[in-house]
């Protein structure tokens, strides 16, 4: 599944991607924390699945720009 994100902002100097957990809950997402697993679903779908690392959450997947 692909999923676009709009109204992003977008810095030349980072070398990661980041999001806003609070941006993406404003659009209707709900976000659970639970075992360094971050998920955030919108009914039953998980739309995004991350994993703690180093007080970081890393997305499992990939993610394209362009």
């Amino acid at each position: 599944m692909v999923q676009e994100l709009k109204e992003v902002r977008y810095v030349h100097q980072l070398k990661r991607n980041l999001n806003s957990v609070g941006a993406l809950e404003a659009l209707g997402l709900e976000i659970s924390i639970e075992d360094g697993v971050l998920k955030m679903t919108r009914g039953s779908m998980v739309v995004l699945k991350g994993v703690r690392h180093n007080n970081l959450y890393y997305v499992k997947g990939s993610m394209v720009t362009g």
